[in-house]
């Protein structure tokens, strides 16, 4: 998480949440259910852990992103993002996601940035709010 984007958060101006797949990020407060998510990959305390198993389940997009982007997991990102409804999704992943960002937008209608090069435009429509 990009300073300038905790500083958008902490405007107002968006939300930042995550579901912690491969990683725990401290900075981001706000947990999403993880599209699919087994109990391994969740790196999350039962404390931590909020719903139900039912909340976990892939949406109808996970297929279609799972054969777009070719793995499995950054098609779970994804896919958790389409059901929290994310218009917005922030990546430092420039091959396989942000590569097919045209692709994804026409599926999930959500924009994919690249942090931080993209920083501006995501800058631009936090003021367009």
């Amino acid at each position: 998480m990009l300073k300038e984007v905790a500083a958008l958060e902490t405007a107002g101006f968006l939300k930042t949440h995550y579901f912690p797949f491969e990683q725990r990020n401290r900075r981001v407060k706000a947990f999403v259910p993880g599209s699919g998510a087994t109990w391994k990959q969740s790196n999350l305390s039962w404390k931590e852990a909020r719903g139900t198993w039912n909340d976990y389940k892939v949406s109808v997009l996970f297929e279609p992103l799972r054969k777009l982007l070719g793995a499995h997991v950054d098609a779970q990102h994804l896919d958790s993002a389409v059901k929290a409804g994310c218009s917005v999704f922030l990546t430092s992943d420039k091959t396989d996601i942000w590569s097919k960002r045209e692709a994804i937008l026409a599926l999930t209608n959500i924009r994919v940035l690249h942090m931080p090069s993209e920083l501006a435009k995501l800058r631009q429509m936090a003021d367009a709010g």
